[in-house]
């Protein structure tokens, strides 16, 4: 890992030093954080929200008024039965009940899927909700539906950091998809992208909450919509019948649930559209070259989603490049303006760690730690800026922390001197390991050693050629995550990406005299990084270097890193090494944009060309959700990531067609 923060905001400002030339609406959920929902819990059992002044659902009826008004409102049974593949919006994520019921009959009715090709995402479930629910309510919400206990204890130890954004996670081994989007509906709205086959208006009633319920709202429904799609809704208002006709869907008035005496169901009307058609069919194949973070997340992105997947590198094993360092960090990047790389890694860190603990979950050694990350402050001004964004921002305590020197300490088990924010979900991970356990996918096909030297596009398919001419592969799909030899395949990218050279150094803590009771107990960073592993290496650099292509190691960056390892803590002094002592250390090139943000996505212009590079030191943090970008723009499905951080992170910002 390199320098965590490398260029991607200024420290003595807290504000971002280089935008992207594609401006996104992010500003429009600012702040960078939000709060948990106030809920109250009523003798009956029942939640109530004093913020709307009304209960979220009735203790006697929740369940059957779910499976009723929105299951069988919009016929989802009979999807899942004929093995549909099923895109699900809701209005109104709320208690997450409405979610539970869907992914419960879902696991009930659906086909088996056929174990030799593994599982793949079926269900995919979107849930707007600008008041989300803390872990602990909505744990104690499905104690009072044991049949949904098991699937709610598995969603709970996914759930959601505290920050606005779209949150994905793949629940039942990749069968389902849940992509929780935290924000206001209207912004939300405009950040989706077709095609849904359901929609759930499910937020409280339009007399307590009518920004759900406007007639914008239901334009955006109906921009969604596949052809007969299904809206449901516990609702009768004439409004909302108006609404939803004047946007092009036909609305019924059907017997309601309970005491309500009718309810709303609708189908979009088919129409002629002028807009481009959504791609429905996922590719059979896909060739990505890069066997690095980018290309295997890529790659697994794929292969759970059963497209057999080629995974091409020159290295000769994994983890040769800037992917093979001993561990990386994975934390948050804070501003006080939420620029795009905030953004990205605030929703990237959850999804990242999520898939690390699945991995390991799935039996794979992947060593990793989510224990928390502590990033220091520079000196006075940079801690007034710092002080500013917790004032302004007022993170979540489960998020990010503000905190005094004495406190930190504390926590570290070193002394340090300046305060700093602690980033409780934030943490460090193996990425040779989690390589090994990605490409061990059994979608995925590793060919290493075998350099591509020319890409050319014919008849139809994208055809890559060795040194000496010989084909390597054709493929009606590329992906192209080799960082900074992208280049050497697109020569437009030379002018756009950087190669930056960094080197990390380590020792054995149990050979230093000194060093065995000075033990930090989580990864610590300022201008430098240290992390103490629990093979008794300690971890400490990094150099940054661009321009520099240069992979010898050198003694006077091991020097340099030195002293960024002593300005942490006095506690973290190393022994002084002498220009022939025996190195512990590594170097590797990363790959940076001209505008410090990654390139992903299809090249304008060239049908099926994907890049998925520029990822400077942040590639550990949202490679996988980036990944996750790449697999729905190829197999037509909803975007997981706000569209217009989708459209900054294009290749037409920094490439002319």
């Amino acid at each position: 890992m390199f320098g965590p923060i490398s260029g991607f905001f200024d420290l003595a400002t807290g504000r971002s030093n280089a935008q992207p030339a594609v401006w996104f609406d992010f500003m429009t959920i600012s702040p960078c954080a939000i709060s948990w929902a106030d809920v109250q819990w009523r003798s009956d059992g029942s939640p109530y929200s004093p913020d709307y002044g009304d209960i979220y659902y009735s203790a006697a009826g929740g369940l059957a008024e779910k499976k009723a008004v929105f299951l069988e409102g919009c016929a989802l049974p009979a999807r899942f039965a004929a093995g549909t593949p099923t895109h699900v919006l809701e209005l109104g994520f709320g208690t997450g009940l409405s979610f539970l019921t869907t992914w419960a009959a879902f696991l009930q009715l659906a086909p088996e899927p056929n174990p030799t090709r593994g599982f793949k995402p079926d269900l995919f479930f979107f849930s707007i909700e600008k008041h989300p629910w803390s872990r602990a309510n909505f744990l104690k919400m499905a104690t009072q539906w044991p049949e949904l206990a098991a699937l709610a204890v598995e969603l709970a130890e996914q759930w959601p950091d505290p920050v606005p954004g779209f949150h994905r996670r793949f629940l039942s081994h990749g069968r389902v998809v849940l992509t929780l989007v935290f924000g206001d509906v209207d912004w939300a709205l405009k950040q989706l992208q077709a095609p849904f086959h359901a929609f759930y208006l499910d937020g409280f009633s339009l007399r307590l909450n009518d920004a759900m319920w406007s007639p914008h709202v239901f334009r955006a429904l109906a921009r969604l919509a596949a052809d007969e799609a299904r809206v449901a809704t516990y609702s009768s208002a004439n409004a909302v019948a108006e609404g939803l006709t004047a946007a092009g869907f036909l609305v019924e008035k059907v017997p309601g649930f309970g005491l309500k005496k009718h309810r709303l169901v609708a189908t979009r009307r088919p129409m002629m559209r002028s807009r481009k058609p959504h791609r429905h069919k996922p590719p059979a194949s896909v060739v990505v070259i890069g066997a690095g973070i980018a290309g295997l997340t890529t790659a697994y992105a794929l292969a759970r989603r059963q497209v057999d997947v080629t995974v091409i590198d020159a290295a000769a094993t994994l983890g040769e490049g800037a992917s093979g360092n001993p561990a990386g960090i994975l934390s948050p990047l804070l501003s006080r303006d939420c620029h795009a790389a905030t953004r990205l890694t605030q929703m990237g860190l959850g999804f990242a760690r999520q898939q690390i603990k699945q991995l390991q979950q799935a039996g794979f050694s992947v060593p990793a730690a989510f224990d928390g990350v502590v990033q220091l402050a520079r000196d006075s001004i940079h801690a007034q800026r710092q002080q500013q964004i917790a004032d302004e921002q007022s993170y979540a305590p489960e998020f990010a922390q503000w905190l005094d020197s004495s406190i930190l300490s504390g926590k570290l088990g070193i002394e340090v001197t300046e305060p700093g924010w602690l980033f409780p979900s934030a943490g460090w991970v193996s990425p040779h390991d989690w390589l090994v356990a990605l490409q061990a996918h059994s979608g995925i096909s590793l060919r290493m050693n075998t350099e591509v030297a020319d890409l050319s596009f014919e008849n139809g398919f994208w055809r890559g050629y060795s040194v000496s001419g010989e084909e390597v592969f054709s493929s009606s799909w590329v992906v192209l995550a080799n960082a900074g030899a992208v280049s050497s395949l697109l020569p437009e990218f030379a002018s756009v990406l950087t190669a930056c050279r960094g080197q990390v150094d380590w020792i054995d803590r149990s050979d230093c005299l000194g060093l065995k009771d000075a033990y930090a107990q989580m990864p610590l960073m300022r201008e430098g990084y240290i992390l103490d592993l629990p093979d008794g290496r300690r971890l400490f650099g990094a150099s940054f270097k661009p321009g520099d292509q240069d992979l010898a190691w050198r003694v006077e960056e091991r020097m340099e890193n030195q002293e960024r390892l002593a300005a942490l803590s006095t506690d973290l002094v190393t022994p002084t090494i002498q220009d022939d002592a025996e190195h512990q250390g590594r170097v590797s090139l990363r790959a940076t944009s001209r505008d410090r943000l990654p390139i992903v996505g299809e090249m304008p212009g060239q049908s099926g060309l994907m890049v998925n590079t520029g990822h400077g030191s942040r590639g550990l943090t949202w490679c996988p959700l980036l990944a996750e970008v790449l697999a729905a723009s190829c197999c037509g499905e909803p975007n997981p990531v706000p569209r217009s951080l989708q459209l900054a992170l294009r290749p037409e910002r920094l490439i002319q067609e």
